[in-house]
Parts: C-alpha cells; structure tokens; sequence
C-alpha cells in the first residue's frame, strides 16, 4: 500500500470539492454553508501554506483521504483562545488506519513551527480520541448551535512573539 502524504491544500486544490463532500457527511444540516458546495468554498480560503487558515490533505498517491486545518478563531470560547485545529476528518472508509492521528500530528507541527504555545479545538463527539493523543478536556460549550466540547493542548518552547506575529497573519 502507498504511504499516506501530508501536503498543502494549496498545492492540491483539487481536493477541496471532496473536502466539502465529506465536511456536508459528517457536519451539514442542508443550510447553504453546510452544503458539500458550501464547505467546499469555505475550505477552498484555507488553501494556503503561508498564513491562517492553512488546511493540510493526507493523500494515498492522488487521493484525499484525510484532512486538518490550523485556525485562527474557529469559534469564540474565551480571549486567549486564538489558535485551533479544525475540520479534521477521515473519509469513512479509511478510518482507523491512523491518518487522524497523522494530520493531527501534522497540524500540529504547522502550530510548533510557527511558535504557538497552545492549540484548542472543540468535538461534539471525539473527546476520547484526542485524549488518547495528549489533548486535555476543558469543558462543554455550544458550536454552531450544537453541544460540543473545548479541548486544548500546550507546546513547550514555543514563543509570545510568534503568537503576535501569527494572529497578524492575513
């Protein structure tokens, strides 16, 4: 079997329309925004390698299997909650082979790279597995009119001063 590669969804827009497609599966409730074309769109704007959003694709060869995005605000939880890891999914019939964990890992190392101490995210259902890779409860909130929970995880070593310079990012 191929190794799984973590690119840029800039260096593979093409992608996206599947992104969309799988974003409407596991999030969408028929509103315009939560359409596959909706989500397509919104993902599109994180095609970038150079500043937030920036969305990383885990291919098989050519084929999208997995994503991740590093966000600046995904949701408005609290003042110092600016740097988060969003839209992770796995096509539904390749989880389990550890590719979330691998774009998690992935985006991860974008947030290191760039000095940010401390990532957050927010899951109405996968609590237990970002336990299971470090990440910590913080408490329930509500996302998109939906009940979901607030995780975050901390980086040693990573600066203030990259922090400012990222939250300047365009």
């Amino acid at each position: 079997m191929t190794a799984l590669s973590i690119r840029y969804l800039a260096d593979h827009p093409e992608a996206a329309p599947f992104l969309g497609a799988w974003f409407a599966r596991e999030w969408g409730d028929g509103s315009e925004e939560r359409t596959a074309a909706g989500y397509a769109g919104q993902v599109s704007h994180a095609a970038s390698a150079d500043h937030l959003p920036i969305c990383l694709v885990g291919l098989l060869g050519v084929e999208p299997v997995a994503t991740a995005t590093l966000k600046f605000r995904e949701i408005e939880y609290s003042p110092e909650a600016d740097f988060w890891l969003g839209w992770v999914c796995v096509r539904e019939d390749m989880r389990g082979r550890g590719f979330g964990k691998a774009l998690v890992g992935a985006v991860e190392a974008q947030a290191v790279a760039r000095g940010m101490a401390r990532l957050y995210l927010h899951t109405p259902t996968r609590e237990a597995f970002y336990l299971q890779l470090g990440w910590r409860t913080l408490g329930p909130t509500t996302a998109d009119g939906r009940p979901s929970t607030v995780m975050t995880k901390a980086f040693n070593g990573a600066g203030q001063a990259a922090q400012s310079r990222a939250r300047q990012s365009p």
